[in-house]
């Protein structure tokens, strides 16, 4: 597919800033957020190298001003990288829908989809339906004490909807009702909003990248939990997950063998089916002591920057991360002739 002369608007999310109800740049130059985000300055350069156009634009919320500024943009497709809307990691999914309303093309997942993923409650109800393997767990609604009777343990407690590793630490993993009951507790205090008490399995941990229309592992990456101390749980905390100091690494491939590969591949495909995935997600699964899989989570908007995994990925499956980008973009592009009215078709596909 031809690209050159095609204009790109990156759309990513401001933060500290909700008052203001956009910056822009030109061609050639960033505002200060949009050089921290670094995954806008690398795919700007990449789209550039295909000959594209690219405006970039950051929000924080959604006014006339911001539909106005788009529409005078008129981009052949938007790249969204817009992660939260009123600094809420929820509201992602409104901008997504403000793209279908306005019927331009644009990268990533529809926002069913990203909603669904933000409910860790409604994906593994999802999950349970489709057959898809995930740990038992139950919810519990603030003011409410968890029973985890039918549970076994130990436990691992979480906020429902949340991303990021928001509200897990080191100490989210107990082996008793009274913990958990702590826990949920805290969870109900900091974040207003219900808890998600899971059994916690056991194993390593893999992330799979899944991309492509229609959808195809990129890679499966192991999680190494090198960086965490002795005795403590191995999970991917808040701050293991963004500790500048001692990040955890994913090592792509994982070295796994074959059966376990399919079983896993397996698995996090029928995930991104079921919860109607589009584009690009990871999903995160752990493998048991005795080698059963459990998918975990499926992140719906993962940061696709090259140092969060996706090039690495790509290289395990034989690709570059250009070929990456321009294989999502022309698939962006397909859907311009008819706006994004293929969304419906593609939930009615996958019985949503």
């Amino acid at each position: 597919m031809k690209l050159e002369g095609k204009i790109c608007l990156i759309l990513y999310n401001r933060w500290g800033s909700s008052s203001s109800s956009s910056s822009t740049s030109n061609d050639t130059s960033f505002d200060s957020l949009a050089e921290d985000r670094s995954e806008v300055k690398i795919i700007k350069k990449h789209l550039n190298d295909f000959g594209i156009t690219v405006r970039v634009m950051g929000i924080s919320k959604i006014n006339a001003k911001v539909v106005e500024r788009i529409q005078e943009i008129k981009p052949d497709f938007v790249f969204n990288l817009c992660e939260s809307l009123y600094e809420k990691s929820q509201a992602e999914m409104y901008v997504a829908g403000l793209l279908e309303l306005l019927r331009v093309p644009y990268t990533g997942n529809p926002p069913l989809a990203l909603g669904l993923a933000l409910n860790k409650m409604k994906c593994k109800q999802i999950f349970d339906s489709a057959g898809v393997p995930t740990p038992p767990s139950i919810v519990v609604p603030v003011g409410e004490k968890p029973n985890v009777e039918d549970l076994t343990p130990p436990y691992i407690v979480k906020p429902v909807r949340e991303d990021g590793s928001a509200g897990i630490t080191k100490d989210s993993v107990v082996k008793t009702q009274e913990d958990a009951e702590r826990l949920v507790g805290v969870i109900h205090s900091e974040y207003s909003q219900p808890a998600v008490v899971e059994e916690f399995i056991e194993g390593k941990e893999y992330t799979v990248a899944i991309v492509g229309t229609p959808p195809r592992v990129l890679g499966v990456g192991e999680i190494d939990f090198y960086s965490v101390p002795d005795g403590e749980p191995k999970i991917i905390s808040y701050k293991t997950k963004w500790d500048a100091e001692k990040p955890l690494d994913t090592v792509f491939p994982a070295n796994i063998d074959a059966p376990l590969r399919k079983r896993i591949e397996k698995h996090a495909l029928k995930a991104f089916q079921v919860i109607g995935c589009r584009d690009y997600v990871r999903i995160d699964v752990r493998v048991s002591e005795n080698r059963r899989v459990y998918v975990l989570e499926i992140n719906t908007n993962p940061v696709v920057s090259p140092e969060s995994g996706f090039e690495d990925a790509a290289i395990s499956s034989g690709i570059t991360y250009a070929d990456f980008l321009r294989e999502l973009v022309e698939s962006t592009l397909a859907r311009k002739k008819n706006g994004n009215g293929d969304i419906v078709d593609f939930y009615e596909s996958v019985g949503i």
